[in-house]
């Protein structure tokens, strides 16, 4: 048999050799796009994981603009009210002053016009962080982004809702002013978690692969967003109408979201986990800290309940914490009238060994207080107290004149602010106070008749009293009581 060309040989290894590279090459090709698929799930993944740290950031440089405003307030007040002053000094006093008079004009859905740019600037944040460094080329990027800024901004709801929030030391701003930006932060919150939901079933019935959410991580992630849902509808139907209904639903409902956002995301490699730690353990630290004040001041401690005319409810504690004072707020238990919930109420007056409070009977807590004190005027009931919270302005050393006005059991409030500022001023300050009350009937004036008596003996202060006429529409008569 003749022996094969070698010329031929060659071609026919040259052909075998093309026909290997073509079988070989949707292989290679097949494996270069799945690299370049995954280093841009990596890149996206890190983008991810830097977004809480920019928000972070951002959002301690609003904090800080906010305690740089306050001290520069506190300083240039100081130096207003001596006798000698530069007139540069005078000069940004009132550059300032102008300032925080166009932040504090009113605003038509918020408080006033420094609380719109405070919420515009929180939106503006979540709304850079949306949308840059992001893969716009599959939803699945964007899912995964609305889920890293859903998290995200439930530890910043969840810091706002603090009771023992640091910024009251920080910028002199206690819980509940910081309870409006709690809100937008709790629907932005709300909005990013079902866009997140939404986005990801989207996903899986476009890859065909929607039997993934019956996988344990997916359920979790249906159970929490359902817990979302829930807090949403009750936020919106039930609070106006049982507050303490809302309040039990909305805290029931949150650990349950966040619990099931940790079991969603459990690898601690995706980092999604350590926010999620972190959120639970800023909100059980505030609540361990609360229930710790609680069983302190429970200890040898007793309220003593009086009815007042007109659904009122003097309280008397025998123990009061040391940073009590007029003006600021605590939480009231008493487990005999509701062994479950605590309430918040104004201190009128404070001393080392006893605490007051005046307040009016609506419905829940405070109905039930005010018919067991019907039932048993001067009864002595075991009770404790968690506080105290807010922050009174120092109007002490910065004005010439205060005006307080209240109706009724807000001059608890009032009264608390003149008591102490007599308190503070003595009887040689150039300040004085105009006190303003209005009250439905004569009888209300018991309600406060002690520290009525201690401001009308005060040289500072000028009392005016009105009685509302009986019409449907309020307005102040002519005629004062005293």
């Amino acid at each position: 048999m003749p022996s094969t060309s070698p010329v031929i040989s060659d071609n026919f290894s040259l052909v075998q050799g093309r026909a290997q590279n073509r079988r070989r090459m949707p292989t290679t090709m097949t494996e270069a796009a799945a690299k370049a698929k995954a280093a841009r799930r990596a890149l996206q993944q890190l983008n991810n994981q830097r977004v809480p740290l920019y928000f972070t950031v951002a959002i301690a440089g609003l904090v800080m603009m906010f305690i740089i405003l306050r001290w520069t307030r506190i300083t240039l007040d100081r130096h207003a009210s001596r006798p000698n002053i530069s007139t540069t000094t005078r000069a940004a006093n009132g550059l300032f002053r102008k300032f925080r008079y166009l932040l504090n004009r009113p605003a038509r859905g918020f408080t006033s016009v420094g609380h719109l740019v405070l919420v515009l600037a929180y939106l503006a944040i979540n709304i850079a962080l949306t949308v840059t460094n992001i893969d716009w080329s599959s939803l699945i990027g964007i899912a995964k982004r609305c889920g890293w800024m859903a998290i995200t901004n439930t530890a910043f709801i969840t810091f706002l809702a603090l009771k023992n929030t640091p910024l009251a030391y920080l910028i002199t701003c206690s819980h509940e002013r910081l309870n409006q930006l709690h809100q937008i932060g709790g629907y932005t919150t709300v909005t990013y978690v079902f866009l997140h939901l939404i986005l990801m079933c989207e996903t899986f019935n476009q890859e065909h692969f929607i039997e993934i959410l019956l996988e344990v991580p997916q359920i979790h992630a249906i159970v929490a967003a359902s817990a979302i849902l829930v807090i949403l509808v009750t936020a919106i139907t039930v609070r106006k109408l049982s507050y303490e209904l809302f309040y039990l639903t909305h805290i029931t409902m949150f650990m349950l979201f966040v619990i099931n956002v940790g079991f969603h995301r459990p690898d601690f490699a995706l980092k999604t986990i350590i926010i999620t730690i972190f959120t639970a353990c800023l909100w059980s630290s505030d609540r361990i800290l609360r229930l710790c004040r609680i069983l302190w001041y429970i200890y040898q401690n007793k309220a003593t309940i009086t009815p007042l005319p007109n659904g009122g409810t003097r309280i008397v504690l025998r123990r009061s914490p040391s940073r009590a004072s007029p003006g600021t707020h605590c939480f009231l238990w008493i487990p005999r009238i509701r062994l479950g919930e605590t309430h918040p109420f104004t201190i009128v007056s404070a001393t080392p060994h006893s605490l007051e409070l005046v307040v009016t009977a609506y419905d829940g807590f405070t109905k039930d207080l005010h018919k067991h004190a019907m039932l048993h005027p001067g009864a002595s009931l075991r009770a404790s107290i968690d506080g105290p919270y807010g922050a009174i302005p120092e109007f002490s050393n910065t004005t010439d004149k205060v005006i307080l006005i209240a109706g009724g059991s807000g001059a608890s409030f009032t009264f608390g602010v003149a008591l102490d500022m007599i308190k503070k001023l003595g009887n040689s300050s150039k300040t004085t106070i105009d006190f303003i009350w209005a009250v439905k009937t004569q009888e209300s004036l018991s309600w406060f008749a002690k520290e009525l008596s201690e401001l009308q003996g005060s040289p500072l202060v000028t009392t005016l009293l009105h009685r509302l006429a009986e019409s449907t529409i309020p307005h102040f008569t002519d005629t004062s009581f005293l």
